[in-house]
């Protein structure tokens, strides 16, 4: 009988409950031994009593930069293949999420085929996925807007002034995106 290798760990780290939830329903039924977090402190205390393989950031945690949690898991655990997983894609956070030690940096949405790929082998930068949409600058400005509306719980001064945009701009904005 040949011994049957255990089960990757991997470490989710995703302040949105229910999309956590499913990532870590359809990894473990592709053989994963799942571990989940929503926030840097719960990943401190996974990392001092677990060694992960693979971790899976999302990039905006509640309270919390992804990137800073990226930073920790390679202090920490320097083998572990991390993959930033994010909705707001930007050139400048994918240049720092590989300079803190990711592997690799996907916009969402993402197939879940495309980001266990992204776990195990290094994708060349630009690699065109041809299932995956292609993200218009339009809709990243958009989720953007409502990413900042929702952490201002609405307040449009709040937000103009966290973009430092004024006020009578962001409105503008907000009604050429159909946002208001």
């Amino acid at each position: 009988m040949t011994p049957v290798e255990p089960s990757p760990a991997l470490l989710l780290v995703e302040d949105d409950a229910d999309f956590r939830a499913t990532l870590q329903l359809e990894f473990g039924e592709k053989g994963y031994a799942v571990s989940e977090s929503a926030n840097l402190a719960e990943v401190q205390i996974l990392l001092e009593k677990q060694i992960f393989r693979f971790a899976v950031v999302d990039l905006r945690l509640q309270g919390d930069w992804g990137l800073d949690v990226v930073s920790t898991i390679q202090t920490t655990q320097p083998g572990c293949r991390t993959v930033v997983l994010t909705g707001y894609g930007s050139i400048s956070t994918a240049v720092d999420a590989i300079k803190r030690g990711a592997v690799n940096y996907l916009t969402k949405p993402v197939s879940l085929e495309r980001l266990e790929k992204a776990l195990w082998v290094d994708l060349p930068p630009g690699e065109e996925d041809p299932d995956e949409p292609i993200e218009s600058l339009e809709r990243h400005e958009r989720e953007y807007l409502e990413y900042v509306l929702a952490r201002c719980g609405g307040n449009i001064s709040k937000a103009a002034r966290w973009l430092n945009l004024h006020r009578q701009s962001l409105q503008r904005k907000l009604r050429q995106t159909g946002l208001k």
